[in-house]
C-alpha cells in the first residue's frame, strides 16, 4: 500500500514537475532580488509562507483531478464497454501514456470490427456466386423445356420447386447473420412440419419412386417453427436427392428425437467429421455437382442457436440416418409463451 503511494505520488510529480520548478524560480529570483537590494528578508519569509499554502492547496487541487483522470483511464483500458467520448482529460505525461494504451486497446477493437464485416461480407459474396450457379440448372432446364415445346407438369413443378427451395436458402442464409433477433419460440407440433415437408417434396417421391414411412408418436417442442421447418427441409431434401430407390423413414422416439433414415449411397467415414463445416461438399457433392456446403452447415448453426442437437451416421452403400435431438438446453434465454395459449 505504502508502495503504491510512493509510486502515485512520484507520479505526479513527473507529471506537474514544472509547476514546481516555476514555483522555486520565483521565490528564488526574488529572494536574490531582496538580498541585492538589502531589504527586509523577514517580508520574504512571509511571502514564502503564503506561497507554501497556495502551493499546498494547488497540490491537493491538482493531485485530485490527476487521480480521477488516471482512474477513469484505467477504468476504461479494463472495460470495453465504458465510452470515452466527451471525455475532457489533460494530456500529461503519465495519462497520455494510458492514452496511448486505449487508443492501442481502441485501434485493435476497430480492426476486429472491420475483420468480422469484411468477413461477412465475403461469405455472402461467395454464396451469392455459389447461389448463382446452382440457380442455373433449373432455369436452364425450364428453359430448355420452353424452348423445345416439351413441358411437363410434374417436370416443371419440380424445377420450380428447387428454384423456390434456392431463394428461400439463400434468404435464410442472410437471416443466419442475425439469427438470435431472428426467433419466435412456441409450442409445435413436430410431427406435423415433418407431414408438411414431405408433402411439399411429394412430386420428387413420386418421380423417384420412393416409398415414405413415419412411425412412432407425435410430441410437442417449444422452439421456432419456421427454422425447424427450414432445418427438416434440408435433411429430407438430401434423403431424396442421394436416395435413388427404397425407402425414407422418419421416426419418431423418446417423445424429443426425430430419426431420419434413407437407403441412399450413404457417406463415406471420412467425410462424418467434416459434414457440418461451412462449404464442405464431401465426395457426394463433388460427384453430384450440385451441393453448395452450406446446407448442414446452416442446419448446425440454427439448431445449436435453437439449443437442440444433431448427429449424422452412415454407411457406404447403406444409407444415412439423421437423428434430430429437441431436448431443450438454451431456451430458458429467450421468451417462451405456455403449451396452454398455442396448443
Amino acid at each position: 500500500m505504502i508502495k503504491k503511494c510512493l509510486q502515485s505520488i512520484w507520479l505526479f510529480l513527473m507529471d506537474y514537475w514544472y509547476f514546481y520548478l516555476i514555483f522555486v524560480f520565483i521565490f528564488g529570483a526574488l529572494f536574490w532580488s531582496v538580498v541585492m537590494r538589502s531589504l527586509d528578508i523577514d517580508a520574504v519569509i512571509d511571502a514564502l509562507y503564503v506561497g507554501l499554502y497556495f502551493l499546498f492547496g494547488m497540490t491537493l487541487l491538482l493531485f485530485w483531478r490527476w487521480f480521477q483522470t488516471r482512474k477513469i483511464l484505467k477504468n476504461v483500458l479494463s472495460d470495453e464497454r465504458l465510452s470515452v467520448d466527451n471525455l475532457s482529460l489533460p494530456a500529461t505525461s503519465s495519462v497520455a501514456h494510458l492514452y496511448q494504451n486505449l487508443l492501442k486497446q481502441q485501434t485493435l477493437e476497430h480492426k476486429k470490427v472491420l475483420a468480422n464485416q469484411a468477413n461477412a461480407m465475403q461469405d455472402i459474396q461467395d454464396y451469392y456466386a455459389m447461389w448463382a450457379h446452382q440457380i442455373k440448372v433449373p432455369l436452364s432446364v425450364l428453359d430448355l423445356m420452353n424452348q423445345t415445346n416439351t413441358i411437363e407438369k410434374y417436370e416443371t413443378s419440380n424445377q420450380l420447386l428447387i428454384v423456390n427451395q434456392y431463394l428461400n436458402m439463400m434468404l435464410q442464409f442472410i437471416r443466419l447473420k442475425n439469427l438470435h433477433q431472428d426467433l419466435t419460440f412456441k409450442p409445435i407440433y413436430v410431427q406435423a412440419i415433418v407431414r408438411d415437408v414431405i408433402k411439399s417434396y411429394k412430386l420428387f417421391f413420386i418421380r423417384q419412386n420412393l416409398s415414405v414411412l413415419i412411425t412412432g408418436e407425435d410430441f410437442t417442442v417449444v422452439s421456432d417453427p419456421k427454422w425447424i421447418q427450414f432445418v427438416l427441409e434440408q435433411i429430407i431434401f438430401n434423403a431424396i436427392k442421394y436416395t435413388s430407390q427404397g425407402c425414407i423413414q422418419v421416426i419418431f422416439e423418446n417423445h424429443h428425437q426425430v430419426v431420419i433414415k434413407d437407403t441412399g449411397i450413404g457417406i463415406a467415414a471420412s467425410d462424418l467429421p467434416r459434414l457440418f463445416d461451412k462449404g464442405y461438399t464431401g465426395l457426394n457433392g463433388r460427384l453430384e455437382n450440385n451441393s453448395s456446403g452450406l446446407g448442414l452447415f446452416m442446419v448446425k448453426q440454427i439448431l445449436s442457436e435453437l439449443g437442440h442437437d444433431i448427429k449424422i451416421a452412415s454407411v457406404v452403400g447403406s444409407g444415412t440416418t439423421v437423428t434430430i435431438d429437441f431436448k431443450q438446453t438454451k431456451t430458458q434465454a429467450y421468451e417462451t409463451v405456455s403449451f396452454s395459449d398455442e396448443v
